[in-house]
């Protein structure tokens, strides 16, 4: 029988041949070793591949387990990221839904692909109107030229932009305000794809910029340009009219006694007036003229054209018309009458400033020469403004140089001839000019906001003479100082008639204090205040130039005065004039009624302090009667005894 070719070659290596008769015994047992061992390899190999398929086994398990393991960690992963997007994109939703904000997407023609809901509501637009189509046409955008062409430098080179901010009408007719702002897309190979970007309503931000804006460029209470917006205008005005060779006019106008119908009748009807006068004013001229109030009861009018004198006295007598028709306030009618200076440019100036004080000097002219007319800027009034602003930077600096001084008036009594009070009068002792008279630099300092320190100088220079005479020896008299209009409003005057008193030791009722008819009415309500918080005090109150003013019972009654000062131009008439000799008569008489005493100014000769001294008339003073003198020589009318009199030489 064939045997199996691996074993028939083994045992011919063997020498055995296995068609032959029996082998060798020798040879046989050597041929079954080589079988034995021929089956012990094989036995080794397949264990050794059992062993090697069951590690592998084993092997594949553990790594299918880790493979399984981080599926199913990935599954987890995935199911958490998948739920937070959800969650992500619901909050993003709801927010968008809530959120005047929106998203919006256009591809790289431009195209709008995706809107979320929020510019419906906005604009008034159904996104789906608006999907496919390209952005909106440059009509669409109701914007500064400068902001829609920072936005197309934007869109045309593909960058950002940001708060480009436009105006839209909607569909119902309301009027909305965008602001959107986008970045460029592009793709993995830096191609362009669009842009995606927010938008936003900013209705309200914007009308309330808008109306801030306005604020700050019109006035609140006529509607017409402020001074910010005027004075911009005019510095346009003024290179357009150096670049072109062309002139223009400037009119300054102030009303006349605005204030009296303002203190009288209430801020209501002083707010009115104005209102008034500012669309008389803007009817008065033409359209391209510029109407604007700087403030108060001042207007300004700038006329382009290059007009002339004659037209430019035309037009101020048009402008004065319109400011003098009667006009009716509550129930009451009034005639207000104006002033009005004109400056030309370049004439009467090259820059705003120089061109708008030469206009207002002209209308302190105007007002000088009697108010309700129409003045030029001149070259007088150039000199005289030059000159006031020397004096005005001479007086200034006057107060720190020690450069005033006091003279004082005496007050006699009438009756027995004694001196019992003095007015203190305020000179200037200039280095150069010597003595320089009141009504060139008092006036000034009104106007330039210098008589407020000046009268607080006046008050302690007068207390600490007080106290020097006193400590000289001498009785020293009760001294009266004049407050100014501008000096009685501030609100330091009390505090400084008190500081001074203290510093010097004096006694109130040593000081008087004197005021004027207007200025006691231009707020009667705050000068009574004060008044009464003088008289608190036991500062004495006169009332100045009794008789030029209003002259009225009720506020004599009303303010807590002691004397009343009647004015020389009624005693200057005095004996022969009937009419003046009845005002002096009948104010007198008026005074004794209320129990306030009465003193007569500018007395000049024995004849008028007769008569006077007939009509029962308290004190007086004037030239008669002693010229205002230094402290010095007055002191040589003061007496070291105090029973003593000082009688009238």
């Amino acid at each position: 029988m064939p045997l199996q070719p691996l074993l028939t070659r083994q045992l011919k290596r063997l020498g055995l041949d296995p068609e032959a008769g029996a082998p060798d015994a020798e040879l046989w047992r050597e041929l079954l070793r080589h079988v034995s061992r021929a089956y012990e390899e094989h036995d080794q190999e397949r264990y050794l591949l059992e062993r090697s398929q069951d590690l592998a086994s084993h092997e594949m398990a553990a790594l299918y387990a880790t493979v399984r393991a981080d599926r199913d960690l990935l599954d987890e992963r995935v199911r958490e990221r998948t739920e937070a997007l959800h969650l992500s994109e619901g909050r993003l939703s709801s927010l968008l839904s809530l959120s005047a904000d929106w998203i919006w997407e256009q591809d790289g023609e431009l195209r709008f692909t995706y809107f979320s809901e929020g510019i419906e509501t906005a604009s008034g637009i159904a996104p789906s109107s608006l999907l496919g189509k390209q952005r909106m046409s440059l009509s669409a955008f109701e914007a500064p030229a400068e902001a829609v062409a920072a936005y197309e430098a934007c869109i045309d080179e593909r960058r950002p932009f940001r708060d480009f901010t436009y105006g839209i009408t909607r569909p119902d007719g309301v009027r909305r305000y965008i602001r959107i702002s986008g970045e460029p897309v592009f793709d993995d190979g830096g191609n362009f794809a669009g842009y995606r970007g927010v938008g936003r309503d900013v209705t309200q931000a914007t009308i309330a910029e808008q109306k801030a804006h306005e604020l700050a460029r019109y006035d609140s209470l006529t509607g017409l340009p402020n001074r910010n917006m005027f004075l911009g205008e005019l510095d346009r005005t003024i290179a357009r009219a150096r670049r072109l060779a062309a002139s223009f006019a400037v009119c300054f106008i102030d009303l006349d006694r605005f204030k009296n119908i303002n203190d009288t009748l209430g801020h209501g009807a002083g707010d009115e007036l104005l209102r008034t006068m500012a669309a008389r004013l803007r009817a008065a001229v033409r359209d391209s003229d510029l109407v604007a109030r700087l403030g108060g009861d001042e207007f300004v009018v700038l006329l382009e054209g290059d007009p002339s004198a004659a037209d430019l006295d035309t037009i101020g007598d048009k402008l004065l018309a319109a400011i003098g028709e009667p006009l009716s306030i509550q129930g009451c009618v009034f005639l207000v009458t104006g002033s009005i200076g004109i400056g030309l440019y370049p004439r009467d100036g090259e820059d705003a400033a120089t061109l708008l004080k030469h206009a207002d000097a002209a209308m302190y002219l105007a007002k000088d020469k009697g108010k309700n007319n129409v003045q030029f800027y001149t070259s007088e009034l150039a000199d005289l403004a030059a000159r006031q602003f020397e004096v005005e930077t001479a007086l200034r600096m006057a107060l720190s140089r020690g450069e005033l001084l006091l003279h004082f008036q005496p007050k006699i009594d009438i009756a027995s001839g004694r001196m019992v009070g003095a007015e203190a009068l305020v000179r200037w002792a200039h280095p150069t000019r010597g003595l320089v008279p009141p009504d060139e630099f008092i006036p000034l300092a009104e106007e330039r906001g210098l008589i407020v320190p000046i009268g607080r100088w006046v008050i302690q220079a007068a207390c600490r003479q007080i106290r020097d005479w006193r400590l000289a020896g001498f009785v020293a008299p009760p001294v009266a100082v004049n407050l100014s209009a501008r000096q009685f409003a501030s609100d330091s005057l009390v505090d400084d008639l008190v500081d001074a008193l203290a510093l010097y030791g004096i006694a109130p009722v040593e000081l008087e204090v004197e005021l004027t008819e207007s200025v006691l009415m231009a707020d009667p309500e705050r000068a009574n205040e004060v008044l009464q918080q003088l008289h608190a005090m036991g500062v004495r109150i006169a009332i100045d130039d009794f008789g030029t003013g209003y002259s009225s019972l009720s506020y004599l009654k009303r303010f807590p005065a002691q004397t009343v000062k009647i004015d020389r131009s009624f005693i200057r008439g005095l004996p022969s004039d009937q009419d003046d000799t009845a005002i002096t008569q009948a104010v007198i008489a008026m005074a004794h009624s209320l129990g306030l005493g009465v003193v007569a100014e500018g007395v000049e000769t024995v004849e008028q302090l007769e008569l006077l001294r007939r009509l029962g008339c308290d004190q007086a003073q004037g030239y008669l009667l002693g010229r205002p003198v230094q402290a010095r020589d007055l002191a040589a009318r003061l007496s070291l005894d105090p029973t003593a009199a000082t009688r009238v030489a």
